[in-house]
């Protein structure tokens, strides 16, 4: 199934934060379940991959994200995880402009997706990408943040890097 996510990218500065409100009780006085406390398992990743955009690079342009982000994941540290499910590669694709930018990722049966892409303030950009997928009475949660570095000279691919997170939960994170 296809994921399409509208976003706007959003040029990262100094500032504040907004926080997230009330957690109370959901409309209606009833109540959900707590969330695990803390998951199951968690292991480290390193991430590598290539950025190909279907334009020039402008060297000045700051973070251009538009193009083909193709993202591997790499276990660096195991932690007490049996077992660290990964694709061979994740590959998304972000097009349009401003309001219409869309971030396209090709999910599979049991799998839920987020993401957006941000300028990290340096020039370059900052992904974030999200699964939770079913695992059996399980969910396995593969948080992603690759990096796109400043263009430094007019092309049209760049290298990535970055780090993530698998998660295991007994409950929906």
């Amino acid at each position: 199934m296809l994921r399409t996510l509208t976003f706007t990218l959003v040029v990262l500065g100094s500032g504040c934060g907004v926080g997230g409100g009330d957690q109370g009780s959901p409309p209606g006085g009833g109540s959900n379940p707590p969330p695990d406390p803390t998951a199951k398992c968690t292991a480290q990743l390193t991430l590598s991959g290539t950025f190909t955009t279907p334009v020039t690079l402008d060297p000045v342009g700051g973070c251009q994200p538009v193009g083909t982000w193709v993202v591997t994941a790499t276990v660096a540290d195991k932690g007490m995880c049996a077992n660290v499910p990964l694709k061979a590669s994740y590959t998304y694709t972000l097009t349009g402009t401003g309001r219409t930018t869309q971030l396209m990722y090709s999910t599979s049966p049991g799998e839920e997706f987020t993401g957006a892409v941000n300028a990290n303030g340096n020039g370059g950009c900052e992904g974030s990408f999200d699964h939770v997928i079913v695992d059996g009475s399980n969910f396995d949660e593969l948080n992603l943040h690759p990096l796109l570095p400043t263009p430094t000279a007019g092309g049209m691919t760049l290298t990535i890097s970055g780090t993530g997170e698998f998660d295991l939960w007994s409950q929906h994170p």
